[in-house]
C-alpha cells in the first residue's frame, strides 16, 4: 500500500477517534439538590411530618410528573444532636431555573405550624457524580462528608472514583440503594472543600449491607493495599475534619 494511502487511512482514522475523545472529556450535566433543615421541638414531630405529607409532597408530586424536578424526599435525624436539625426535605432538579421554580410553588404554601420559631437553615449542593435508579417509598439517606485539602480536588475525586464508586455502582445495579452522588455546596456556607458523599437506601438492612460490601472490599485486599490506599486519600483530606449524618426517610421518590 502507498504511502499516500496511509497517509488518507490515518487522517480518517484521526478524525473519528476526535469526537469520541472530545466526549469523553465533557463533564456530567450537574443535578442540584436544595436541601431545607429545622430543628423542630420533640413535641411536635408528628405535626410537622403530618402537614408536609399533606401540603407539600402534592406539590412536590406535580412538579415531578411534569418534568420540573426529577426526585424529592422528606427526612428525620436518627442521630440527634444538641445543636442538629431534627427534620428536613428537598429535591433534586437539572437546572437552578427548577431549583427557583420549585421553591416558588413551595412558598405560595401556608407554613407549617411545627417549624414557627424552629431554627431553619437551607443548602444547595451540585453533583460531581450522580447515579439513580427509578425508585418511590420509605428508607434511609446516609451522608458522609470529607473535606478535601485546597489544590486537591481532582486528586481527591479520581481516589474517590477509583477506590469507592464501583462498589456504589453494585449496590445501585443490585437495588441495595436506589441512589448515591458525590456532591459540593453549590451556593458555599462552609468551606469550599467540603465533599460529601450520598446515597439513600430502602431499609436499614440494606444500610447494612452498604457497609457490609465496604468491609468486604477491605478484607480482600492485603494490608499493604489498605495502608496504601489509607495514605493517598490522607494526603488529600484534611486530618478529623469529617462528619456524617444518618436520617430517616419518611417519603422519597425518583424518576
Amino acid at each position: 500500500m502507498s504511502k499516500r494511502i496511509y497517509l488518507v487511512l490515518a487522517v480518517l482514522l484521526v478524525g473519528l477517534l476526535v469526537p469520541l475523545v472530545a466526549t469523553a472529556q465533557q463533564p456530567e450535566p450537574p443535578v442540584y439538590t436544595f436541601v431545607a433543615l429545622w430543628n423542630v421541638p420533640r413535641a411536635q414531630w408528628a405535626e410537622f411530618t403530618a402537614f408536609w405529607e399533606k401540603n407539600a409532597r402534592p406539590v412536590l408530586d406535580r412538579l415531578q410528573a411534569d418534568g420540573t424536578i426529577i426526585g424529592y424526599g422528606s427526612f428525620a435525624s436518627v442521630v440527634h444532636t444538641e445543636e442538629g436539625y431534627t427534620h428536613g426535605n428537598f429535591w433534586e432538579t437539572t437546572s437552578l431555573a427548577a431549583v427557583e421554580r420549585a421553591l416558588g410553588e413551595l412558598l405560595k404554601l401556608p407554613p407549617n405550624p411545627a417549624s414557627l420559631g424552629a431554627r431553619h437553615r437551607d443548602r444547595l449542593f451540585r453533583s460531581l457524580i450522580y447515579r439513580a435508579r427509578a425508585a418511590s417509598g420509605s428508607g434511609y439517606v446516609w451522608v458522609s462528608a470529607t473535606q478535601v485539602k485546597p489544590g486537591k480536588g481532582r486528586e481527591a475525586r479520581e481516589l474517590w472514583e477509583k477506590y469507592s464508586k464501583p462498589t456504589y455502582d453494585e449496590l445501585l445495579a443490585n437495588g441495595t440503594i436506589s441512589l448515591y452522588k458525590l456532591e459540593v455546596e453549590h451556593v458555599h456556607t462552609e468551606s469550599p472543600g467540603w465533599r460529601g458523599v450520598v446515597y439513600v437506601a430502602p431499609s436499614a438492612d440494606a444500610v447494612d449491607k452498604v457497609r457490609a460490601a465496604f468491609l468486604a472490599l477491605e478484607q480482600k485486599r492485603s494490608s499493604e493495599e489498605n495502608r496504601a490506599i489509607g495514605d493517598a486519600f490522607a494526603e488529600v483530606t484534611v486530618a478529623g475534619a469529617h462528619w456524617d449524618f444518618f436520617a430517616r426517610v419518611t417519603n422519597y421518590a425518583h424518576k
